[in-house]
C-alpha cells in the first residue's frame, strides 16, 4: 500500500488531462494506523482515476480503450476489489487495537483474507464486544458500499468520466452481488480450521454466514468456518431475504451509464437505491445527488436500518467538493443522524438517536500551468455519538482531526 502512495502522486506531476477532477486523499484521520477504511478506498479510487485520466484521452483509438477496459475489469477482479474489501476488515481490528495481517491474494481456494489473529482474541471480542465482532464480518461489504457510493458521487457530479472508472464500477457491483446471493446455496469452500495453523486461518470465513450465526447464536460454540448447512431453518430465511434485498443495488441509472437527468436550467439529478449491512442487522438507502447551478453539490439520503424485528430512521447530506473564494477554497461536509437498537443489538426494539458531523476545509497552497493544476492543504475534523455510519473508524463516540491533501486538475472537456 505505501508503494501505491508513492505512485499516487508521483502520476498527478507527469500526466495530463482532460477534464476537472479533484482528488481528495487524508494522510492522517485521528490514529496511528494505517489505514482506516476511507483512506483504503480513497487511496484505491483515486490509483484508478489517476491511472485511467493518462491513458483515456481523446486520441485513444477503439481498441485501446477495449484493452485498457479489459485490463481494469482483471485488475479488480484478481486483486482490486480484494485489497480494499480485506482492509475494511482489517481496519475494524486496527481500530480496535489488534494486530492482523491483509492477505488479498487469493489462495489456492481462491479465498483472500485476513489472519494474524488467535481464537482466544476472536473469543474474547465475541463475547465483550458482539457489535464490533459483527462489523468484522461485514466490514467487507461495507467497504464495497463505501467505495461504490463514492464513485456514485464521482460519476452524477460530472467529476469521472465512465471510460475512466466504469470498468472498476461494474465489477465491484458484480462482485458484491454474487457474494450476497452465495446465501441462496450451499457453498463448501473445501477450507477445514484444523488444515491451517491459527494465526494463518481467515478472522471470519464467509463473512455473510458467520454473521448470521452470530447474530442468532451469539453465545454458541466458538468456530471462524461458518458453512450454509450450519445455520438453522430461521437462520436460512434470514439468509434468503439478504439476498433478495441485495437486487435493490440494481436501482441505479450508474450501472447503465445513464443520469444526470437535467431537471431545469440551473439542477441536474440523479438517484440510486443501496442495500448493505450494519452490526446489528443491514440497511436500505435511497440518495438523491443534486447539481446546482454547476456548482453546488448536494446528496440528501434516506436510510432505513433494520435489526431482526424492528425499523429505525435516519438520513443526512452530504455537501460534495464546493468550490469558493477564486478557488482558493475546498469545503466538503457531511451530517448524519439516525435511530438504531440500543447498544447495537439485534433483537432490541428500543431506539437511540445519534446524529454525526464532518467536515473539511482545504486551502489552496500551489497552483500551476495557467491555474489547470493546483494543490490544496485538507483539514477538518469529525464527531459522532455512538452508533454506525458506514465507513467511520469507531462504533463509540467519537472526535478526531483530519488532515490530508487535495489535487485538482481544471481542464475542460
Amino acid at each position: 500500500m505505501k508503494n501505491l502512495l508513492k505512485l499516487f502522486f508521483l502520476l498527478f506531476f507527469t500526466i495530463s488531462y482532460g477534464q476537472s477532477k479533484f482528488y481528495n486523499y487524508n494522510f492522517y484521520e485521528g490514529k496511528n494506523y494505517l489505514f482506516t477504511m476511507n483512506q483504503s478506498n480513497d487511496l484505491m479510487l483515486n490509483f484508478i482515476r489517476y491511472i485511467g485520466g493518462s491513458i483515456n484521452d481523446s486520441s485513444l483509438s477503439k481498441k485501446e480503450e477495449k484493452l485498457y477496459s479489459t485490463g481494469l475489469v482483471l485488475f479488480t477482479a484478481l486483486v482490486g476489489q480484494a485489497i480494499t474489501h480485506e482492509e475494511g476488515h482489517r481496519s475494524v481490528l486496527s481500530e480496535l487495537g489488534i494486530g492482523s495481517i491483509s492477505e488479498p491474494i487469493f489462495d489456492k481456494h481462491l479465498v483472500a483474507k485476513v489472519t494474524g489473529v488467535t481464537d482466544e482474541t476472536l473469543m474474547n471480542l465475541r463475547d465483550n464486544d458482539l457489535p464490533n465482532y459483527i462489523r468484522l464480518h461485514t466490514a467487507g461489504l461495507e467497504s464495497d458500499f463505501a467505495y461504490l457510493r463514492k464513485s456514485d458521487a464521482y460519476f452524477n457530479f460530472n467529476e469521472e468520466k465512465h471510460s475512466v472508472l466504469y470498468p472498476d464500477y461494474l465489477m465491484r457491483k458484480l462482485g458484491t452481488q454474487f457474494y450476497y446471493l452465495t446465501n441462496l446455496f450451499s457453498m463448501k469452500s473445501g477450507i477445514k480450521e484444523s488444515e491451517d495453523p491459527e494465526l494463518k486461518r481467515d478472522i471470519v470465513g464467509h463473512d455473510l454466514y458467520g454473521m448470521i450465526r452470530h447474530l442468532h447464536r451469539p453465545t454458541m460454540e466458538f468456530y471462524r468456518y461458518t458453512e450454509r448447512n450450519d445455520l438453522t431453518a430461521e437462520e436460512k430465511s434470514y439468509a434468503n431475504r439478504m439476498a433478495y434485498m441485495s437486487f435493490l443495488n440494481t436501482l441505479n441509472p450508474n450501472i447503465w451509464k445513464e443520469g444526470n437527468y437535467t431537471l431545469s436550467k440551473d439542477l441536474k439529478a440523479n438517484f440510486s437505491v443501496n442495500y448493505s449491512l450494519a452490526p446489528f442487522g443491514d440497511f436500505v438507502e435511497q440518495n438523491a445527488y443534486l447539481t446546482i447551478k454547476d456548482k453546488y453539490k448536494i446528496n440528501p439520503y434516506f436510510r432505513q436500518y433494520f435489526n431482526k424485528s424492528y425499523t429505525f430512521l435516519a438520513g443526512g447530506v452530504n455537501l460534495h467538493n464546493y468550490v469558493f473564494h477564486n478557488d482558493k477554497f475546498l469545503l466538503n461536509s457531511s451530517m448524519d443522524f439516525w435511530n438504531q437498537p440500543k447498544n447495537l443489538e439485534f433483537r432490541n426494539k428500543e431506539a437511540v438517536f445519534g446524529f454525526g458531523l464532518k467536515s473539511e476545509l482545504a486551502l489552496r497552497f500551489s497552483s500551476w500551468k495557467s491555474n489547470t493544476k493546483s494543490a490544496y492543504f485538507n483539514i477538518g475534523a469529525a464527531y459522532k455519538t455512538d452508533g454506525f455510519i458506514p465507513e467511520a473508524p469507531s462504533l463509540k463516540e467519537d472526535f478526531r482531526i483530519l488532515m490530508g491533501i487535495v489535487l485538482s486538475i481544471k481542464n475542460s472537456y
